[in-house]
Order: C-alpha cells, then sequence, then structure tokens
C-alpha cells in the first residue's frame, strides 16, 4: 500500500456532558445515522486518499481499540495512542507526534458529525503547504445555539477574534507539527490558548463551513444529530 497522509482524531474525552450514556460508553461510539461517529470520519479520511490515523485514547479506550481492530480489513494503518491520565486537545496531540510523524496535519473531534467533504481538508493541507509562514488552517461553522458568541472571525481568509460575524470552530483543523514542540510529554495543554495566539500574530487560514454540523456533546444534541441524518 503506498502510504498517503496522516489524520488524527481526538477521542480521548471523558464524555462528562453525556450523563449516564457517557460512563458506559465513550463519545467516539456513539451512533449517528446508524454508525459510530468515528466511523464516520475513518471512512471519510479514507474515501479522501488518508492512509495513515492516529487515534488518542483515554475514557473506555478500550472499547474504541476493540472497535478499531475490527477495521483491520479496511486498507488503513490505524494508531493508538493511549492516555493514561486527560491531556486535553494540545497535549494529546503533542503525545502523539512521535506516531503522527508529519509536519502538516488534520486533527478531527472525535464528537462532531460533518457533512464537510474532507477532500476540502487535503485541499486545505495543500494551502497551507504553500503559505510557509501560517501555522494552521481552521474550519468554522455558524454559530450553534449552544454557543452563540462563537470563537473567531474570518478577514479574507485569515482567522482573526473579533466579537461581530463571528463562527465557531468546528473541531476540525490542519497544524503544522512545530505548534506543538514546546508541549512536555504527559503534560496537560488545552489548544485555544495555542490558537488564540497564533491568530494574533496573523498565522491562521481559515474558511467558513455553511454545511450541516453538530457538536455531539449533549444527549440532546446526540437525538438532533440523528434526526439531521434521517
Amino acid at each position: 500500500m503506498v502510504s498517503g497522509p496522516t489524520a488524527m482524531i481526538l477521542a480521548a474525552g471523558r464524555g462528562s456532558r453525556m450523563g449516564t450514556l457517557g460512563q458506559t460508553h465513550p463519545k467516539a461510539l456513539l451512533p449517528v445515522g446508524g454508525k459510530p461517529l468515528i466511523q464516520h470520519h475513518i471512512e471519510k479520511l479514507r474515501d479522501s486518499g488518508f492512509t495513515r490515523i492516529v487515534v488518542n485514547v483515554s475514557h473506555l479506550g478500550d472499547q474504541i481499540k476493540s472497535y478499531i481492530r475490527n477495521m483491520a480489513n479496511w486498507g488503513l494503518e490505524i494508531y493508538i495512542s493511549e492516555e493514561t491520565t486527560p491531556l486535553e486537545t494540545a497535549g494529546g496531540i503533542a503525545n502523539a507526534m512521535s506516531l503522527i510523524r508529519s509536519d502538516i496535519f488534520p486533527v478531527i473531534n472525535a464528537d462532531i458529525f460533518s457533512e464537510l467533504p474532507f477532500h476540502d481538508v487535503r485541499e486545505a493541507m495543500n494551502t497551507l503547504k504553500q503559505s510557509p509562514s501560517t501555522s494552521g488552517y481552521l474550519f468554522l461553522v455558524n454559530n450553534p445555539t449552544h454557543h452563540p458568541v462563537g470563537d473567531f472571525c474570518l478577514n479574507k481568509g485569515v482567522v482573526k477574534l473579533g466579537t461581530a460575524d463571528t463562527f465557531t470552530f468546528s473541531g476540525i483543523g490542519i497544524y503544522r507539527a512545530e505548534l506543538f514542540h514546546d508541549i512536555s510529554l504527559n503534560t496537560p495543554t488545552p489548544l485555544a490558548p495555542i490558537l488564540k495566539r497564533e491568530v494574533k500574530s496573523n498565522r491562521l487560514l481559515g474558511h467558513h463551513f455553511n454545511g450541516l454540523w453538530s457538536d455531539v456533546g449533549t444527549p440532546d444534541r446526540l437525538e438532533q444529530a440523528n434526526q439531521l441524518t434521517t
């Protein structure tokens, strides 16, 4: 098999907002449209030419590892980055860098459902490669009702901070490895401060995706996501 690009899926979240469901099921395995969330991501990555996928796990990680083992015949190299303690997003990425082994790579939250074509992710990777002064590329979406203030603005394809005409970070981003080089192994580190630092330096590119997207973080939003796919 010819080796293609590598992607990372973040699947180590505890699912505390899921209540009792989150105590027995990792968010990555919650079903939307008849299949687990993580399967949607893996299938889209495979169909877009990705051949290596790194998945970080922690809470109920054995369930995710067992599910991935059943995907052995998919023609993909899937690696597991285990976290014995919660490392938050940037800490989890930093811990997985020895498996990612790429200078530019996409990272996808497992607990989202989106119709964003992952061919757009490949195109964004190429855009980042051609822009050496930039450090990342974020896909932004319309602000959901549970996050009306949004996260960032866009100005001619560059991500900005602001309070007007904001969008929400989709949980799909592409990053240069240099963003995580200074994070020590097994050190809990959030991603948001790193992104805001890069935004202030005008180093993050972005795109507004106006299609179907859902943050499947609560039982109500899981139900809504399933209604959207019927």
